[in-house]
Parts: C-alpha cells; sequence; structure tokens
C-alpha cells in the first residue's frame, strides 16, 4: 500500500494507533492520548494523520496531546520524529499544548522548543504544557480565532 493511500484522516470518534488514541475536532484541531511507549509506526500513525487533516482542512492544525500515560519514546520513534517527513509539518502545525508531561519531557521538549526558535524563530509556533485538557483547549483557543503567532514561552 503507497503511503498516499494510508493518508485517512482521523474522524471525531476515538480511534486507536497502536496502544493510543486520536480524534479530529473540527475546524482545525488534532486531539491524541498516549499511552504506553512511543513506536516508530505510533509517530508515522500521527505524522500521516496531520498531513490528512491538513489536506482535509486546506489549512494548518492545532495539536493536543495527552502524554500524561505515555511511557517511553523508542529509537524508532525519534527517528521518524526528526525525518524530514516530520519537519515537513511545521509548516501545517499552528501550535499545541501537552497535557500531564513529566519534569523531565518538559525540560527536554522546552530546551529543544528554545532551540528551534532561536534557529529558525519563523517557525515556532505556540506551545504550551499544561495539566488539564480545559487549559489546554483554553490555550490554544486565541490561537485559533486568530491564527498561530510566534510561539508563547513555555
Amino acid at each position: 500500500m503507497s503511503r498516499e493511500a494510508k493518508r485517512v484522516p482521523p474522524s471525531d470518534r476515538w480511534e486507536p494507533f497502536g496502544t493510543h488514541l486520536h480524534r479530529f475536532e473540527p475546524p482545525d484541531l488534532y486531539i491524541v492520548r498516549i499511552r504506553g511507549n512511543v513506536l516508530g509506526e505510533d509517530m508515522l500513525a500521527q505524522v500521516e494523520a496531520l498531513q490528512a487533516l491538513a489536506e482535509l482542512t486546506g489549512r494548518g492544525v492545532f495539536w493536543v496531546a495527552d502524554v500524561s500515560e505515555m511511557g517511553s519514546l523508542t529509537p524508532q520513534a525519534r527517528r521518524v520524529a526528526a525525518a524530514d517527513e516530520f519537519a515537513g509539518l511545521r509548516a501545517i502545525h499552528r501550535g499545541s499544548a501537552v497535557i500531564g508531561a513529566s519534569f523531565t519531557t518538559r525540560v527536554m521538549a522546552t530546551l529543544l522548543i528554545r532551540a528551534v526558535r532561536v534557529l529558525e524563530p519563523h517557525r515556532s509556533r505556540p506551545v504550551a504544557f499544561v495539566e488539564t485538557e480545559a487549559e489546554a483547549r483554553a490555550f490554544l483557543e486565541p490561537y485559533r480565532r486568530h491564527g498561530a503567532g510566534a510561539s508563547v514561552a513555555p
């Protein structure tokens, strides 16, 4: 099966990919619940979902990720995240909120976010680490209404 044939966006109902769940909330919100370790194919499923949603909506997508039950990111998942294919998501990714990230995850992600802001400020997007879905939605709502600009400091 070709990669293009796999690009079916998630519906507005929770759908599994690996041990995780995802869904789409129109007009532009992709929501994932990460449970357990993230494998390479799990990361690829998210990449393909975001690409399909961008094609469906004709614009960028906001991402809410509940990682409160996440295990580890496998080496294969890190390779997918570092691949050129994932880098292409920057153009369609408008902002994100991460729910329930551990202290270590927040520190590592904050360092990465700051590095991207320094190296490529035109590619930065709003991002926040929050404890609840309500906080995630509240953070993203102004950007969803007015479009994403420069990232806010995490």
